[in-house]
């Protein structure tokens, strides 16, 4: 007990008083403590306890593994609670929140391979006075918040810059303090019970990525399958759906959340169409990896057609069925506008039919006619580098001066045509309109 008390440094005391002096503060008036009655009810829930059971189970045969091997004694117990509820339990909820769960885990191995763990661990090797520690923590963490919130406010655009600069210059003091007093006292840094400190919450970390992977698998796989339930899928079809994930798709979470659309799309109603819409995804995968060629009087490749603005960090996802022979892709609108209610947007669009993509299309909605000019800017280039790849250098020669004017034309390609225009919005925002750029070829 002597061990773990003597291994509190004066910055975790201070953190532990101000957080007790907020517990207080809320326990003691009514109005807030409801709110936090509320907040326990919900956190001790079994769907929430019971994986961080879990978690906390598979981290205590991590550390009695360390414990075999000598590198784990009760002394770096404080320093293992804490990575129990800052990494192990918050990366958990983490990979929850990623839109890209397999993209998540990634980030967070990148995460613990960084330089910025040993930054924080050179911090953490010395602390100021317990007097100084409890003034500085609540003012520190006072101006992280400011800044946070003035990142969300337009109006004060220079105030996050300012904050995120006095921030980064309190951090660089409190670096160079605990550097220079671990060059003061080099032989009582160098121990190995600090290096322990070090490596113990990093392997504990890259030994918690299998649990956080088996994590990522069950919450994805009960999130499609309640997707599925919900548009009213017969229950035993529901089973032979459950069946086939295990079996046939396994840990490929990107074709489970593709094969999930596709039955919300398509609503099969018995077991050869449940079957069906798994094995036509499957062979469309195959021909997404080794796509056929099309030839130029039927229009693109769809897959390669979706590659034509990589380089612009454009991402159409899949092509996909959308209703009758009709297929396409898609990206997410690329907003422009800092802090506008309604920013300018940008999208790229891949159409056709399932061999063949026939219509590329560029669309820029202008909502802010004051502040246009960015979003064209870029809608230009987009425009040209989409004409460079589909067509041709000459192609993008004969109509840059007219793309770069914006003015509407349309002008006869082999085996199609490209056109620019502009529609006016009816109503809504004042002065708004959209801008087309299409290139077709293939069609009749």
């Amino acid at each position: 007990m002597n061990d773990i008390l003597a291994s509190i440094s004066n910055r975790e005391f201070a953190a532990l008083f101000w957080l007790s002096a907020f517990l207080i503060l809320v326990l003691s008036r009514e109005k807030s403590r409801e709110p936090l009655q509320n907040v326990l009810r919900t956190f001790f829930k079994p769907v929430i306890v019971i994986p961080l059971l879990l978690a906390a189970i598979y981290a205590a045969g991590e550390i009695a593994l360390l414990s075999h091997f000598g590198w784990w004694s009760p002394a770096n117990l404080k320093t293992t609670l804490v990575w129990v509820i800052t990494f192990a339990f918050v990366s958990m909820f983490e990979v929850l929140s990623a839109k890209d769960r397999k993209a998540g885990l990634g980030r967070i191995t990148g995460e613990i391979l960084t330089v910025t763990v040993a930054l924080t661990f050179i911090v953490e090797l010395h602390n100021f006075s317990l007097p100084i520690e409890l003034i500085a923590l609540p003012l520190v963490t006072m101006l992280v918040l400011m800044a946070e919130v003035a990142k969300h406010k337009p109006k004060h655009a220079d105030a996050p810059k300012l904050l995120d600069a006095l921030a980064a210059l309190i951090g660089l003091g409190y670096f160079g303090f605990s550097l220079w007093m671990s060059y003061v006292a080099w032989q009582e840094t160098a121990t190995w019970a600090n290096a322990l400190e070090f490596l113990i919450p990093l392997l504990l970390s890259l030994g918690f990525l299998p649990f956080l992977y088996v994590w990522i698998i069950y919450v994805t796989y009960n999130d499609v399958l309640t997707g599925i339930s919900i548009i009213g899928l017969d229950k035993n079809l529901l089973s032979r759906a459950r069946w086939l994930a295990i079996t046939r798709i396994r840990t490929d979470l990107d074709l489970l959340e593709r094969w999930r659309r596709v039955i919300q799309q398509t609503k099969p109603s018995n077991r050869e169409e449940l079957d069906h819409s798994l094995t036509a995804l499957l062979a469309l995968r195959e021909r997404e990896a080794s796509p056929p060629v099309v030839p130029p009087q039927d229009g693109w490749s769809p897959y390669l057609a979706m590659q034509f603005l990589t380089d612009r960090s454009f991402d159409t996802g899949h092509y996909h069925h959308s209703f009758d022979d009709e297929w396409y892709a898609s990206t997410p609108m690329r907003e422009f506008g800092i802090g506008a209610v309604m920013p300018d947007n940008l999208a790229y669009y891949v159409e056709g039919s399932e061999h063949a993509a026939s219509t590329l299309k560029l669309k820029l909605n202008i909502n802010n006619p004051a502040s246009a000019e960015a979003a064209e800017t870029w809608f230009i280039v987009c425009c040209l580098e989409l004409l460079e790849q589909s067509i041709s250098l000459d192609a993008v020669e004969r109509m840059m001066l007219s793309i770069a004017q914006l003015d509407d034309f349309q002008e006869k390609i082999p085996f199609g045509s490209v056109s620019l225009r502009r529609e006016d919005y009816v109503g809504g925002i004042p002065g708004g309109y959209s801008r087309y750029f299409e290139i077709k070829r293939g069609l009749p």
